[in-house]
């Protein structure tokens, strides 16, 4: 059985509202200690990792561990819907995934549990960084949208103090470089100085996560996936692992 009530909608709707940019239909973990959602697109080309804590939740009735195979589209146009003030319970039964919304009316909505193939995840928990760093997301967010003035991919680089992202064609080209102590890119972890590029189509999709932090932090190494992960400490995660664009 599992039943859980929400009094803030905003942080469930938000974190799902990014991952549905990039997953259609996946499965929900339930948990003891939460919520979480492992899955990949289509393509295999990002992973995405989610959780939920169960503090997030004013009432959270949990016996036993399940998965919830769900539309996150329709999931998300309900979550939509909730207005100012309104709580949502959350409850999976006979098969279905039950929704209220509550506030000045009651308002109920059905969802079908649907059979999601298990595919195997890559195994992210096994890759190994070279560099890591904390920067601004709206910072972030900027070299990405330079970036997609000239191009279809961003070229990130690291080095002891300085990060930089550059989107480059033909004739034409955009950078931007931040230093160490500038919009609070701290470079926490460098074992060699590192480059890699990657698609500014999943980048773009990645970065509407800034709505959920100010920061991100950036794991990455040479020609290497890189993991983008946004943290509301205590309360939510929410990590994507991207592959890289192989240069020709």
């Amino acid at each position: 059985m599992f039943e859980a009530k929400l009094d803030d909608i905003s942080l469930l709707r938000d974190s799902i509202a990014t991952v549905a940019e990039l997953i259609d239909e996946t499965e929900l973990h339930i948990k003891e200690y939460g919520i979480q959602l492992i899955a990949s697109d289509r393509a295999v080309v990002v992973v995405v990792d989610f959780y939920l804590a169960r503090d997030v939740f004013t009432e959270y009735k949990y016996t036993d561990d399940a998965r919830i195979g769900i539309n996150l589209q329709n999931l998300l146009q309900i979550l939509k819907r909730a207005g100012e003030g309104d709580s949502l319970t959350i409850k999976m039964a006979d098969g279905k995934l039950d929704l209220t919304l509550k506030g000045v009316s009651t308002r109920k909505f059905v969802l079908p549990l649907i059979d999601i193939s298990r595919e195997e995840t890559p195994p992210i928990d096994k890759l190994d960084f070279s560099s890591s760093l904390t920067v601004d997301s709206e910072i972030l967010s900027s070299g990405i949208e330079d970036a997609e003035l000239i191009t279809d991919s961003v070229i990130f680089t690291v080095r002891k103090d300085q990060l930089t992202m550059k989107g480059e064609s033909d004739s034409s080209f955009t950078q931007l470089d931040l230093m160490k102590g500038d919009g609070n890119l701290r470079i926490t972890d460098m074992n060699e100085p590192v480059r890699a590029r990657y698609s500014l189509d999943y980048l773009k999709k990645i970065i509407k996560a800034k709505k959920l932090s100010p920061s991100a932090k950036i794991s990455m190494s040479n020609d290497y996936p890189m993991k983008i992960q946004f943290e509301v400490p205590g309360k939510m995660q929410l990590g994507f692992i991207l592959a890289p664009r192989v240069e020709e």
